[in-house]
């Protein structure tokens, strides 16, 4: 099916073809380990080899697409031992962010996180379900994202920015296998006030926090084997 996005007026064919790609791969409609080729994609996308041939590229300096030699693609797998792996830079990386982007945050900043934090808790209010949680997770994308902004710190958002894709993947994952959101609602509740009291160390604690939870539905989610639809996951090897 063609990409509405390519139609756009001003938009490079490539970009309409990267977002189109990578919202697939956030929310697992191509699932991890789905092999890919250039030239089925650019047909699917009703577009030219070269474009697909840059959103591709993009995809792979992203974490989210791995080169199949001799001339394919595949959607990079997700393992137990990835998500664990991921989570635990995360656990390091994310409260130092929550920690810095409130404290540094201005007024219009500030302003958008509580907007944001506002936001997350009531797509989490939701019924359980892939539209609730496909906005949860661009709701906290959008918050992180600001709050590594906020920091000031172009390194720390330049990492950031280079693990965002793959937890949003993995997010998508378990709100959609193992919901927990009323786990999550109880672990993003103080957002709001956190962002009001400049309070840096609780921020630091509540992203501990939602992190923690999150890495531990993860890994339940990936160790159940067959039971996971939603996706082709490789549990890791005992």
């Amino acid at each position: 099916m063609a990409i509405e996005q390519a139609t756009t007026p001003g938009r490079p064919l490539s970009e309409a073809a990267y977002l189109t790609l990578r919202s697939r791969v956030l929310t697992c409609r191509l699932s991890p380990g789905e092999r890919l080729t250039e030239r089925t994609t650019a047909a699917e996308l009703g577009l030219g080899l070269s474009p697909v041939r840059h959103a591709l590229t993009r995809l792979i300096a992203d974490g989210l697409v791995q080169v199949v030699p001799p001339r394919g693609y595949r959607v990079a797998p997700l393992t137990v031992k990835s998500a664990d792996d991921l989570f635990s830079v995360w656990l390091l990386l994310g409260p130092a962010i929550a920690r810095l982007g409130v404290t540094r945050a201005d007024a219009g900043q500030a302003a958008e996180l509580r907007r944001l934090a506002t936001e997350g808790s009531q797509a989490l209010a939701q019924p359980p379900g892939l539209n609730s949680a496909a906005r949860f997770i661009s709701v906290a994308d959008a918050m992180f994202d600001l709050l590594a902004v906020a920091a000031g710190n172009d390194r720390l958002l330049t990492v950031y920015r280079s693990l965002a894709g793959e937890m949003s993947r993995i997010w998508t994952l378990v709100l959609t296998v193992d919901p927990i959101q009323d786990v999550l609602l109880s672990a993003t509740a103080d957002w709001r006030v956190v962002i009001d009291r400049r309070d840096g160390d609780r921020a630091a604690q509540l992203a501990g926090e939602f992190i923690a939870v999150s890495h531990a539905a993860a890994l339940r989610v990936l160790r159940s084997g067959p039971s996971v639809r939603a996706s082709q996951v490789v549990p890791l090897r005992r």
